[in-house]
C-alpha cells in the first residue's frame, strides 16, 4: 500500500461564486469564499459533492461512489468514510479591487416587474469569460500504481464531467473550462526520530481547518473543539493501520497478524494517546487547563487567584471572588492565555444537501461547521501557524517489543496522520526530542498536601453510589473511595473544585450498552486537594499518574464491561484514549495564592 496523491487544477470562468465561509461586508449579501490567508476558494465539500454527482452519472464510475467517497445513511453515527480526501481548492488571482460587485434583482412573477426590496450584491472579483485556476489535491492510499492510476482516470473523468461549480450556475457563474490532473506519490510528512523512551512526544501540523465536534447545542450546528483528544488520535491511527494493511476489518483486532507492522497491531490496544493541544510556533511548553480553583477579584484589574490551598471559604479584598461559572470574556482570556492556550483564529461555513432529482438545495438540510483555522493573517500580511502538541504512551507495553513499536509507529506516520474530523485534516508529524512540562512550585506544599487537577474529562464517581443521603456528602464520599483507590490508600481527600457532566448522545450509542445510559464524567480543569498518608507510596502514585494518567476504577470494568468486547468499545473515556491525564502541583497554587488582610 502506498500514498498517493492527485494535483488538481480547475480552471473555471468568471464570474464565480462560492459561498458558505465569509463574514461579508456592508452592502454585500453574497461574499466569496475565501480561506484564512484571504484566497477565494471552492469549499473541499462542494469539490467533493460535485464527484458524487458525476460519479453516479458516470455507469463505469458508479462502482466508485461508496467505496472511495463514503456511504452515508439514516444513522449519522455510524456512516462509512470514502477513502478520498479533498482540500479546498484555492486560487492565488486576485481579481478586480475596484467595481467587483453585481447588482441582481427579483422579478415579481405577477406584474412582471421589479420585487420590491429583493437587490442582491454579488460580490465577483472575475469578470465575465475570464479563466481563473483553483489548484487543490485529492488525497488516498491505493495497493500499487495500477490502481492508483485507475482512481486518477475515473476522478479525471468526473472533474470533468460536471459543468460548473458554485453558486448561480443556471445564469452561467463557475463554468468548467479545462481541468489538468497529475498523480504523483504523496512526500513524506515526518521530521525526526522519535526518542527511545517510554513516552514520545510529538507535534502535529493541520494542512487545513480542524472540526471536531464536542457538545451539540444544536441539530444543524456542529462547533469544533480546539484540542484533538487522544480517542481521535488512536482512532485515525487504527483506521491508517487498517488502509495500509489492507484489511476491510473496522477495528483492529489483535489476533489477526496480517499487516506490515505486526507489533503495532499487536500492542495497539496498550498504547496511550494523549490529548493534542494547539500552541503558537515557539511556545515553550503544552498549554495546561486552568483549574477549577482559579478565582477572579474586581478588587484589581487583570488579576486572578488560586483558592486550592485556601482552609476555608472568604473575601478577597473584601469582595467575594468569581469562580469559572460566573466568569466574562475577559476573565477566560486573562486565565486561558495565562496557561498557554492561544487565540485560535475560526471561521465558519453553511453548507446544504442538494436534493438529487432537482439539482437544487434540499429543504431543511442546511448546517454549518465551526471550523478552527491552523494559521492566521495579520493585518501587515504576515501568516502566524499553530501546532498541536500531543505525545504516545507506550508504558504499558513489554519492554523487549517497545523498540520494534516505535520504529512501526515512525513507518506508519512517516506521510503524517491523515482523516482528523469532519474536515478529513491531515498532519504533518514533528518528532520532538522532549516535552516541556509546566512548571512546578518553587517551594513544597504544606502538610504534605498535594493539588491534582484533572486536564481531561474522566469517569471517577460511581452512579450507583450517588443516591441517598445529603447530594454533597455523597459526592465527597465518592471522591474520597476514588482517590483512595487510585492511590492504594496513600492519599485522602481535604477538598475538592470539581464539576460533572452528562456525556450522551452518539457517544451511549456508539459504546454499544444494550440500554441507554449517559455517561457521568468529571470535567476538565476539577481540582483535587490531597493528603500524603504514606509517602513513600503517595509519591509513586503521584509518579505514575504524572506518566500514564489516572487509572480506571474498578466500578467501570464492572459496569461497563460486557465479558467479550475489550472495555474501549463500551466506555470511551479510558486512560489509553488519553482520558484521565493530570497536573500535579502546578506552580499557580502557590504563588498565585490571594493575599490576606493585615489586623
Amino acid at each position: 500500500m502506498m500514498h498517493y496523491r492527485l494535483d488538481v487544477t480547475l480552471t473555471l470562468l468568471g464570474p464565480i461564486l462560492t459561498r458558505g465561509g465569509t463574514t461579508p461586508e456592508a452592502g454585500i449579501d453574497a461574499p466569496l469564499a475565501r480561506d484564512g490567508v484571504g484566497r477565494p476558494m471552492l469549499p473541499f465539500s462542494l469539490v467533493k459533492g460535485k464527484v458524487r454527482d458525476a460519479f453516479h452519472d458516470l455507469p463505469h464510475t458508479s462502482g466508485f461512489v461508496e467505496d472511495w467517497l463514503g456511504k452515508g445513511g439514516n444513522d449519522e453515527y455510524f456512516d462509512q468514510r470514502g477513502r478520498l480526501r479533498f482540500s479546498d481548492f484555492v486560487t492565488e488571482e486576485a481579481g478586480k479591487t475596484n467595481d467587483d460587485l453585481i447588482e441582481r434583482i427579483e422579478i415579481d412573477r405577477a406584474t412582471g416587474s421589479t420585487a420590491g426590496r429583493m437587490l442582491a450584491m454579488v460580490e465577483a472579483p472575475f469578470g465575465y469569460g475570464q479563466p481563473v485556476p483553483f489548484q487543490g489535491t485529492v488525497e488516498f492510499i491505493a495497493g500499487d500504481d495500477a490502481v492508483a492510476a485507475k482512481v486518477r482516470d475515473a476522478l479525471d473523468q468526473a472533474f470533468r464531467w460536471v459543468p460548473t461549480y458554485g453558486g448561480l450556475r443556471t445564469v452561467g457563474f463557475g463554468r468548467t473550462y479545462c481541468v489538468q490532473t497529475k498523480l504523483v506519490t504523496c512526500p513524506t510528512r515526518c521530521r525526526g526520530t522519535p526518542t527511545g523512551a517510554s513516552s514520545l512526544p510529538l507535534r502535529l501540523r493541520l494542512d487545513r481547518p480542524l472540526c471536531l465536534v464536542g457538545r451539540r447545542h444544536s441539530g444543524n450546528h456542529f462547533e469544533s473543539l480546539e484540542t484533538i483528544s487522544g480517542a481521535v488520535l488512536k482512532g485515525a491511527a487504527a483506521r491508517l493501520i487498517l488502509e495500509m494493511s489492507g484489511s476491510p476489518a473496522k477495528w483492529l483486532d489483535p489476533r489477526a497478524r496480517n499487516s506490515p507492522w505486526p507489533f503495532l497491531w499487536k500492542h495497539f490496544e496498550a498504547i496511550r494517546f494523549a490529548e493534542a493541544r494547539p500552541m503558537t510556533e515557539g511556545a515553550l511548553h503544552r498549554p495546561v487547563e486552568p483549574p477549577l480553583s482559579i478565582v477572579t477579584s474586581p478588587t484589581g484589574l487583570n488579576q486572578y487567584f488560586d483558592v486550592a490551598l485556601e482552609p476555608e471559604p472568604r473575601l478577597i479584598g473584601g469582595t467575594a471572588p468569581a469562580f469559572a461559572p460566573d466568569w466574562k470574556d475577559e476573565d477566560f482570556a486573562l486565565v486561558r492565555g495565562a496557561f498557554g492556550w492561544p487565540t485560535l483564529p475560526r471561521e465558519r461555513r453553511t453548507r446544504t444537501a442538494i436534493d438529487a432529482r432537482t439539482g437544487r438545495a434540499k429543504d431543511e438540510a442546511l448546517f454549518s461547521y465551526g471550523l478552527v483555522r491552523p494559521e492566521s493573517k495579520g493585518d501587515d500580511g504576515t501568516i502566524a501557524s499553530y501546532v498541536w502538541e500531543a505525545s504516545i504512551g507506550l508504558e504499558d507495553i513489554d519492554a523487549n517489543d517497545r523498540p520494534a513499536v516505535i520504529k512501526e509507529l515512525a513507518d506508519l506516520l512517516t506521510y503524517g496522520l491523515p482523516g482528523i474530523g469532519k474536515t478529513r485534516a491531515t498532519a504533518d508529524v514533528d518528532w520532538v526530542s522532549a516535552s516541556t512540562p509546566p512548571q512546578q512550585p518553587k517551594v513544597p506544599l504544606v502538610g504534605a498536601e498535594h493539588v491534582v487537577t484533572l486536564q481531561t474529562e474522566f469517569l471517577m464517581t460511581d452512579p450507583e453510589t450517588l443516591t441517598g443521603g445529603i447530594p454533597a456528602d455523597r459526592l465527597k464520599r465518592a471522591y474520597h473511595d476514588f482517590w483512595h483507590e487510585a492511590s492504594n490508600g496513600a492519599f485522602a481527600l481535604v477538598r475538592y473544585f470539581a464539576r460533572q457532566a452528562l456525556y450522551g448522545g452518539f457517544l451511549s450509542r456508539r459504546s454499544g450498552q444494550t440500554r441507554y445510559e449517559a455517561f457521568l464524567a468529571t470535567e476538565r480543569g476539577s481540582t483535587f486537594v490531597l493528603k500524603a498518608l504514606s509517602p513513600v507510596e503517595a509519591a509513586s502514585a503521584l509518579q505514575t499518574w504524572r506518566e500514564r494518567g489516572l487509572p480506571a476504577p474498578e466500578w467501570v470494568k464492572r459496569r461497563y464491561g460486557n465479558g467479550t468486547d475489550p472495555l474501549w468499545r463500551t466506555c470511551p473515556f479510558l486512560p489509553h484514549a488519553g482520558f484521565g491525564e493530570v497536573a500535579i502541583d502546578l506552580e499557580c497554587h502557590t504563588k498565585k495564592r490571594p493575599p490576606r488582610l493585615q489586623p
